[in-house]
């Protein structure tokens, strides 16, 4: 447990947490590995308690009767989830599933509690989450529900565009998320996000390889976020 512990003292979520709550989030703790497209936990399950990605990448995501994905979020080390099922006992809403080779830690609901009336902080770090969770959750449904394609493609560059970067006229930003993933996280086919990277590196906005992206024009690539191609 010494090395989960160390774990979660480096993860950003848990800074502010002093370390006497440490204990009490590890008791009872259990540490799980995944393989790529391995389900951590399926939509409908009950989870066991919260869970927090130690590393690796993973996603949440809805799908239809017919196979149809909606990715809405993607995790990256140190996210956690299961919040509002944890908080209010109840069927996890979505699917997790592992993109990358994951490690997780599910924090039993006993422990979330204890550690929650330990210290607020803990509780307060918690909180922060979800309310970001929420905020994405509606700028998302925002975005498939008014934009364009090209606007909402546009949108997740710049996202990932850090802002000490954001000044200079050439810089690259990493896709954490394969093409195809990325489809799915915008509400398009595969086929129609190459379409348009293509229009859009054409235009001299952004140039692709792979998952790197090359921002060639920032003030083009917000324009388009604004009012698409």
């Amino acid at each position: 447990m010494d090395t989960l512990q160390q774990a979660f003292q480096k993860l950003p979520l848990l800074t502010e947490v002093p370390a006497e709550v440490f204990p009490i989030l590890l008791d009872g703790a259990v540490e799980m590995t995944f393989k790529a497209k391995e389900i951590i936990i399926g939509e409908g399950e009950l989870p066991s308690g919260l869970y927090i990605l130690l590393s690796g990448t993973a996603k949440l995501y809805k799908s239809s009767l017919d196979g149809k994905e909606q990715t809405l979020f993607v995790l990256t080390d140190g996210e956690p989830f299961c919040l509002c099922s944890t908080f209010r006992k109840k069927p996890f809403p979505v699917t997790a599933t592992a993109l990358t080779p994951c490690k997780v830690v599910s924090i039993s609901k006993q422990s979330f509690f204890a550690a929650a009336e330990k210290d607020n902080a803990f509780l307060f770090s918690m909180l922060l989450k979800v309310s970001e969770r929420l905020r994405d959750a509606m700028e998302l449904a925002g975005t498939l529900s008014l934009q364009e394609l090209p606007q909402r493609i546009a949108t997740f560059i710049a996202k990932l565009d850090s802002p000490a970067t954001s000044q200079k006229e050439d810089h690259t930003v990493h896709l954490p998320i394969s093409h195809k993933e990325l489809a799915k996280v915008i509400g398009a086919t595969p086929e129609a996000l190459s379409r348009t990277l293509k229009r859009m590196s054409e235009k001299g906005m952004i140039a692709i390889e792979g998952r790197t992206v090359h921002i060639l024009n920032r003030i083009m690539l917000e324009e388009c976020a604004e009012m698409g191609l």
